[in-house]
This record gives structure tokens, C-alpha cells and sequence, in this order.
């Protein structure tokens, strides 16, 4: 089912909207949707100018983002919906809530930078952030490094490996590359929390 709709949407970005239908992917993959948006915007820049690559880029960028502070708001709407609604899940567990949030505020930046590069989905960092109401300027500024850096990153990859770029995403060595930033991401949440 994941891979039909995969190849679905790939077969809709090497039409006359791919672009579009990119930055929608990259909207929705930081609030609900499951596919990041990486394999969509390496095959549009493949054989590009490195204009239409920066430009390809920097959309993908601003709906990732902009996707990123919805889920934000998401986060800290459904705080306030189980307070109105006194759902024990969180009016219990406010005081739970405020020291998690003490202990990340500080390393909210270097978090989502971080969160930004690892196949970790991004909405899960952009809703906790927002559950946790952590300060939402190093939030933005975190989600516009990593993601930018993200993003230039694989725009990058595809300009230099063309047509290899698809095996390349799926290789081993992208996989340890992957495995290796969560394990960066789970020492620095054990330090943080410790």
C-alpha cells in the first residue's frame, strides 16, 4: 500500500506539477503525512540548473516548515483541548508536562537542527514541541537550519549522482548514515534529560 502510493506520487512529480505536488508533500509530511518529501524533490532536481535546484529547494524549505508550525499549533491546541475538557491524560499531568518542557527549552534550536536531518518523522519534534509550548523562535529558526540543510543537502546529491540518486537513498550506507543520527539524537535527549 506505501509503496503504491509512493510510486503514485512519484509518477504525479514528473509531470508538469511536480513542484507543486512536492511542496504539498513537504507541507503535509511535518503535520500528518507519512512520506518525506526527500525523493520527490531529488528527482525533480535531477539534470537541473543549480538555479531550479536552489529554487526547488527553498520551496520545499518554506512548506516544510510552515507545514513544521502547524503542527506546532497542534501540539499546543491539544494541550489546551484536554485542560478545557479536563482529560486526565494531560490536566494530570501538567506539572509532568512543565518539567519535560524546562529540562528541552534550552536545547530547542539544537534539537529540531538535529531532528532535521534524521528519517525520525518531523511532525512527531513539531507536535511535541508544541505540546511542550517550548520558546518558538529556536524552534523556527532549529526547523529552517536542519530542514534547509537537509533539503540543499539531498538537492545536492541528486545534481551530482543523476539517475543513481534513488539507489543511492536506498543503500546501506544511507541507512547507517540514518542509524547514526538517531543515535546522536537519543544520546543528546539522554544527556539533556540527565
Amino acid at each position: 500500500m506505501m509503496d503504491k502510493l509512493y510510486q503514485y506520487i512519484l509518477k504525479l512529480c514528473q509531470g508538469p506539477k511536480g513542484s507543486l505536488i512536492m511542496s504539498i508533500v513537504s507541507f503535509t509530511e511535518a503535520v500528518f503525512f507519512i512520506i518525506p518529501p526527500d525523493p520527490f524533490l531529488g528527482l525533480l532536481c535531477i539534470k537541473q540548473s543549480y538555479k531550479r535546484i536552489i529554487n526547488l529547494v527553498f520551496a520545499c524549505l518554506i512548506c516544510s516548515v510552515v507545514g513544521g508550525c502547524i503542527g506546532y499549533y497542534l501540539g499546543e491546541e491539544i494541550v489546551n483541548f484536554g485542560i478545557k475538557n479536563n482529560l486526565s491524560i494531560i490536566s494530570d499531568n501538567l506539572d509532568k508536562i512543565e518539567i519535560i518542557r524546562n529540562k528541552f527549552n534550552g536545547g530547542t534550536f539544537l534539537l529540531m537542527i538535529t531532528s532535521g536531518f534524521t528519517p525520525l518523522p518531523f511532525k512527531l519534534f513539531c507536535i511535541t514541541a508544541g505540546v511542550l509550548n517550548v520558546d518558538f523562535i529556536p524552534f523556527l529558526l532549529g526547523s529552517i537550519i536542519g530542514r534547509g540543510l537537509r533539503f540543499a543537502l539531498v538537492g545536492y546529491l541528486a545534481k551530482i549522482f543523476e539517475n543513481q540518486f534513488d539507489k543511492m537513498l536506498k543503500s546501506k550506507e544511507i541507512f547507517y548514515i540514518s542509524i547514526g543520527l538517531i543515535l546522536v539524537l537519543i544520546i543528546y535527549l539522554i544527556i539533556k534529560w540527565i
